[in-house]
């Protein structure tokens, strides 16, 4: 009997090495990052399909993004995990959370690789959304001049926004600047 169970311990043993190890939790969390980010895409491809996505399932994805961050939360990809949670609530129409994330991005990662479009981002919202923020406009586009990689045409833009930051986005939009 105790043959017996030497032997079957020894081919456990031998099976379990045999196997591939275990991914590490940081290749797990990505994986089903990975794997919620192929999905969504593969709905939105079929406009039926994406006008009956819950939005639960970008809730989902936005669950998986936050636990890499949190479990990770000075790793580069936890940047653009923040990134992409900014991003899904802003297509959530959240902007209270997505301004909120978009902030903790800058503030963590404060040489983020799309920081002009973070900030960029950003400065729109407060401007479109009600009640506007102009202060916060204001802080967001100032920023956005101080990038060096923003081109003179997007500056020039720019300025021409704070000179008229009074009037609303929509009513901007239709004067001659």
């Amino acid at each position: 009997m105790k043959k017996y169970l030497v032997i079957s311990i020894s081919l456990l043993w031998l099976a379990a090495c045999s196997t591939d190890a275990p991914k590490d939790q940081k290749t797990q969390l990505k994986d089903r990052i990975s794997e919620m980010e192929d999905s969504i895409t593969k709905i939105q491809k079929d406009p039926m399909l994406a006008a009956k996505m819950p939005s639960l399932t970008k809730i989902e994805l936005i669950n998986r993004l936050l636990a890499y961050y949190h479990a990770y939360p000075t790793d580069a990809y936890a940047a653009e995990c923040l990134f992409k949670v900014h991003m899904t609530y802003d297509a959530l129409q959240a902007p209270e959370q997505a301004t909120a994330y978009a902030d903790t991005l800058l503030e963590k990662f404060p040489n983020y690789k799309n920081r002009a479009l973070i900030l960029e981002s950003l400065a729109s919202t407060y401007d479109i959304e009600e009640p506007r923020d102009t202060a916060m406009v204001r802080k967001y586009f100032t920023l956005l001049l101080e990038e060096p990689k923003v081109s003179a045409q997007k500056k020039k833009d720019i300025q021409a926004r704070l000179k008229h930051l009074e009037l609303p986005f929509d009513a901007y939009i239709l004067t001659e600047h």
